[in-house]
């Protein structure tokens, strides 16, 4: 009969390391949205923010902005101006600023790079309504 020893080992090695490295596997998760997901509003936002759970890193994030109704299609028209920046006082807080849109459904798509290296992409919609 095999002896279990060195498989139990194996299987308590494997736990331990797992339990003890959640961070290694971690990726910026976003924890609040301005305009917050599925918002109904009765004007246009001037900025897009977005809050994660880890600090970002400069650079090498994005935010696009464009109508639903390009969802389904290969290229998207970005109607945000300029690229996003990271809050000096808080780099958990990314922004961009944008033009006034007109009423209609919007989606915002995000990728961000968290100081650990890992990038995390996200995807949240809005809509404007009409005056």
């Amino acid at each position: 009969m095999p002896n279990p020893r060195p498989l139990s080992r194996f299987a308590l090695a494997a736990a331990l390391f797992l339990a003890a490295t959640p961070a290694a596997f971690a990726h910026a998760r976003l924890l609040r949205s301005s305009p917050t997901a599925g918002a109904e509003l009765a004007s246009p936002p001037s900025r897009i923010e977005l809050w994660f759970n880890e600090l970002l890193d400069d650079g090498f994030n994005s935010i696009t902005v464009f109508p639903a109704a390009e969802l389904a299609t290969q290229k998207h028209t970005n109607l945000a101006n300029g690229k996003p920046a990271v809050d000096p006082r808080d780099r958990t807080h990314l922004f961009l600023k944008i033009d006034p849109l007109p009423p209609g459904d919007y989606v915002i798509e995000w990728r961000v790079l968290s100081r650990d290296g890992h990038s995390a992409p996200g995807r949240s919609t809005f809509r404007i309504l009409a005056r």
